[in-house]
C-alpha cells in the first residue's frame, strides 16, 4: 500500500506514514491493578483537545513536601512502575502518574513527543507544581523536552531512562522496517515539520538537555536495541557537569527501569 501510494502521491504516503507511527502498538490490555495502586487517589484530566487521561496519585505518610511526576514509555502503562512507588513514598514524596494519551485507561489515538508535552504541561497546571520529574524512552525524551523551558531549574531534578538521544534513529528503524522509498521518507518528514512545527533535530534528548541547569541523572544501558547508547556516547563526554550518567550493561531498554539496583540509584538520587 505504502509503495503504490508512494507513487502517486508521496506527500499522502507520508502523512499516512506518520500517523502510523504515533499509533502505539500492541493495543493495552486490561491489567489488575498492581495493590500498592489500591492505596493512591484516582485523578483524570481532560487535556485541551477534550481527551481524557486517567491516573493516579500518592501522598505520603511522612511529606516531605515535593512531587514527583512518573511518564511512562511508548506502547506501556503506568502500572509497570508500580516497583518505585513504596521508596518514594518513603522518602516523603507525592507522586502522581498517568496512562498517556491513547495508552492505559486514557482516551486517544495518537501519540508523539508533542502529544505527550502538552499533557504533560496540562497535568502540572492541573496538580502542580511539580518538583521533580522521571520519564523511560518516549516519556523520557518527553521529560526533557519539557525540562529545558522550566523555570529555577536548579529546583528540579530530572531522572531520564533511555530516552530517545537521537530520534533521527528511531525513525530509521521505522523506515527499514517498513521499507519506505526516499519519497515517503520525504514525505513522513515532511508531515512531522507540519504538524509538530519543529524540524526532526527538535526531538532530541541531549540537544535537550544540554543546557539543563539543575541536578539531572540519565540511565541508560550498552544493549539499548530501541534508544542505542551509540548515539549516546558522544554527550557522555561533553555534558555539563549536572549531568550525571548510570550506565549499565545487558539490561536492554526495558528491564532496566525494572531492575532493583537502577531503582534504588534512582530513589537515592530523587531523595538525596
Amino acid at each position: 500500500k505504502f509503495k503504490t501510494l508512494g507513487i502517486l502521491s508521496p506527500s499522502t504516503a507520508g502523512k499516512k506514514a506518520f500517523e502510523l507511527f504515533c499509533t502505539p502498538f500492541p493495543k493495552y490490555k486490561k491489567t489488575k491493578a498492581p495493590a500498592i495502586f489500591n492505596q493512591a487517589s484516582r485523578i483524570s484530566l481532560t487535556l485541551p483537545n477534550q481527551t481524557q487521561i486517567q491516573g493516579y496519585k500518592w501522598e505520603a505518610s511522612k511529606p516531605n513536601g515535593k512531587t514527583i511526576l512518573i511518564c511512562h514509555g511508548y506502547a506501556s502503562y503506568f502500572y509497570k512502575f508500580e516497583q518505585y512507588i513504596a521508596p518514594l513514598l518513603k522518602a516523603g514524596f507525592s507522586i502522581i502518574g498517568f496512562d498517556a494519551p491513547a495508552h492505559g485507561q486514557s482516551q486517544g489515538k495518537l501519540i508523539n513527543a508533542v502529544i505527550y508535552k502538552e499533557a504533560v504541561e496540562s497535568i502540572i497546571q492541573a496538580f502542580g507544581p511539580i518538583d521533580h520529574f522521571m520519564g523511560h524512552s518516549l516519556g523520557g525524551l518527553t521529560i526533557s523536552l519539557v525540562a529545558e523551558q522550566l523555570k529555577d531549574q536548579e529546583n528540579h531534578k530530572i531522572v531520564l531512562i533511555a530516552p530517545a538521544t537521537k530520534t533521527t534513529t528511531t525513525f530509521e528503524s521505522f523506515f527499514n522496517l517498513m521499507h519506505f522509498s526516499p519519497e515517503v521518507k520525504q514525505g513522513f518528514l515532511a508531515e512531522l515539520e507540519q504538524q509538530t512545527h519543529f524540524p526532526i533535530s527538535y526531538f532530541e534528548a541531549d540537544r535537550a538537555v544540554q543546557d539543563y541547569k539543575g541536578p539531572l541523572l540519565w540511565v541508560h544501558d550498552t544493549q539499548d536495541r530501541i534508544c542505542p547508547y551509540k548515539d549516546l556516547e558522544n554527550f557522555t563526554k561533553s555534558a555539563p557537569s549536572n549531568i550525571n550518567f548510570l550506565i549499565t550493561n545487558n539490561l536492554g531498554h526495558n528491564k532496566i527501569y525494572k531492575t532493583q539496583s537502577v531503582i534504588d540509584e534512582i530513589v537515592q538520587f530523587l531523595a538525596g
